[in-house]
């Protein structure tokens, strides 16, 4: 008989406490952020997907440097193709990312030395094929204005 009524008073303990839980926050303003008609501002830090910058030319910020390429984690899942132009610069000719294999860590963001790659505030990149996900440099490309945004804002935070 005792364990029935410290069970019924523990129950009752428990009900009350759920209701000052629920007191409490009915009147607050709500968080909820009615997706997708409203979309939620996100940090600059935000890992979505890569992207390429350009200088206010519109040419690619990229010198082929390939140390993207080679710190991704996930193998052949950027390819760079360079060619030599008629100064001698190395030119990109080629560049794609896999972004259905892609896991967004961000270290080919972070090891770029002229800041031509950054993680877009883009994450939604869903769609119904693969192929679609590999995504080339004219995919890739920021515009001027875009590119001098995430350029000057990670110069901030760092």
């Amino acid at each position: 008989m005792f364990k029935v009524v410290v069970e019924t008073a523990v129950g009752i303990k428990e009900i009350v406490r759920g209701m000052l839980t629920i007191g409490k926050h009915a009147f607050r303003e709500p968080i909820t952020v009615q997706y997708p008609e409203q979309k939620q501002e996100f940090n600059i830090r935000l890992k979505g997907r890569p992207a390429l910058t350009v200088n206010e030319s519109g040419k690619l910020i990229c010198i082929g440097c390939k140390a993207c390429q080679k710190v991704c984690p996930c193998v052949d899942l950027i390819y760079i193709e360079t060619q030599k132009d008629e100064n001698n610069k190395q030119q990109v000719e080629k560049f794609t990312i896999d972004l259905g294999r892609c896991i967004f860590c961000g270290n080919c963001a972070d090891v770029c030395p002229k800041s031509a790659i950054v993680m877009s505030d883009e994450f939604e990149i869903s769609t119904h094929s693969r192929e679609a996900l590999v995504f080339d440099k004219e995919k890739l490309a920021l515009s001027p204005e875009k590119s001098k945004y995430y350029i000057e804002e990670l110069a901030k935070d760092i």
